[in-house]
C-alpha cells in the first residue's frame, strides 16, 4: 500500500511526472497500489515498456549506466507488478548472474518490491508464481555455457540483468525463445547493465548509439530504447552510499572509471541530501 504519510502535493508532482513520461494510467496504479513510486529514469523504463504494446513500439528495452539508480527494482516491478497482473499466464525468465547468490539477490529483491502483490515464491527451484498463472523463472547463469538450458523454451518475457556479461551469441540465442502464443501480448526484453563486459560492444551498438543519434536528431530508435541512468538519478541513496559506489573495489577494478562514465552520463550536477520517504528504488 502506498505510504499515507506521504504529502498530497508531492503526490501530485508523482502522478504529473508519470503522465508525462509517457506511463499508462493503469500502469501507475498498480505502482502505487504496491507501494512503488518510481523516479523519472524509472518511469522512462515503464512507458517504454507500455509502448512494446503496440506494432511499432520496441521490443527491447534497456536500462543502463553505472551502479546505483535502481535499475534491478524497476525491471521488477515491470515484469511483476504490471506485466504479469494484466496479463494472465505470462512466463517470464529472470536471468541474473551468478549461481546461489544470485537467488538470494532475487529473494530479497522480491521482499522489496512484492510485499503486496500476491504470489508464492518457491525459492528451491526459483518459481514465482502469481494467482492468475503468469510466472517468473529466476534463471542464472555463472558461465556463457549455461545459458543452454533455458535456450529452445517459450518465454513471453525475458529479463537480463547484468546483459553485458553476455557474447552477443548467447544474447541473440535468447532472442530465439522469446516467443508468445498470446494475441494480447507482444513479446519483448528488457536489459539492464553496468559499462563493461564481453557484451560491451554490441550492447553500445545496438541501444546506445541508435539513443545517441536520436538525441542528436540523427535518427530514431526503432526497435529499442535506451534509458541511461546513474546513481546521480536515484535520490535516495545517501551521500555515503554515492561515494561508497565510487570507490575502487579491494582488487583494484574501480566501479565506474571516468572513461565509461561517458558513455552514458548526463553530466548533471550532482545534489546530496534530498531523500524520497516512500519506497522509490
Amino acid at each position: 500500500m502506498l505510504d499515507v504519510s506521504v504529502p498530497q502535493a508531492e503526490l501530485t508532482r508523482c502522478l504529473k511526472a508519470a503522465h508525462s513520461a509517457g506511463m499508462a494510467r493503469q500502469q501507475i496504479g498498480r505502482f502505487l497500489r504496491a507501494g512503488y513510486v518510481p523516479q523519472p529514469k524509472q518511469m522512462m523504463f515503464h512507458a517504454a515498456a507500455r509502448l512494446a504494446d503496440y506494432s511499432l513500439g520496441p521490443t527491447l528495452i534497456a536500462m543502463g549506466g553505472a551502479r546505483g539508480p535502481g535499475k534491478s527494482h524497476a525491471s521488477i516491478e515491470q515484469a511483476g507488478v504490471d506485466d504479469c497482473q494484466r496479463v494472465a499466464g505470462l512466463k517470464v525468465l529472470f536471468l541474473r548472474k551468478v549461481g546461489k547468490a544470485a537467488r538470494e539477490s532475487f529473494n530479497d529483491l522480491r521482499r522489496k518490491t512484492l510485499t503486496h502483490v500476491a504470489h508464492d515464491y518457491r525459492e528451491y527451484s526459483g518459481l514465482l508464481m502469481f494467482p492468475n498463472g503468469s510466472m517468473i523463472l529466476v534463471g542464472n547463469f555463472l558461465r556463457e555455457d549455461d545459458i543452454d538450458k533455458y535456450l529452445g523454451i517459450e518465454y513471453d518475457l525475458i529479463v537480463i540483468e547484468e546483459a553485458t556479461q553476455l557474447s552477443e551469441d548467447k544474447f541473440n540465442k535468447l532472442r530465439g525463445s522469446l516467443r508468445t502464443s498470446k494475441l494480447n501480448w507482444r513479446p519483448r526484453m528488457y536489459l539492464t547493465t553496468n559499462p563493461g563486459g564481453i557484451g560491451h560492444a554490441w550492447f553500445k551498438r545496438l541501444f546506445v548509439m541508435p539513443w545517441r543519434l536520436a538525441q542528436a536528431g540523427r535518427g530514431i530508435e526503432t526497435d529499442t530504447r535506451f534509458i541511461p541512468a546513474n546513481y546521480k538519478d536515484n535520490v535516495t541513496l545517501s551521500c555515503e552510499s554515492r561515494t561508497i559506489l565510487l570507490i575502487p573495489h579491494q582488487h583494484g577494478a574501480v566501479v565506474q572509471p571516468p572513461q565509461r562514465r561517458t558513455l552514458y552520463d548526463h553530466r548533471r550536477n550532482d545534489k546530496c541530501g534530498t531523500h524520497n520517504r516512500h519506497r522509490s528504488h
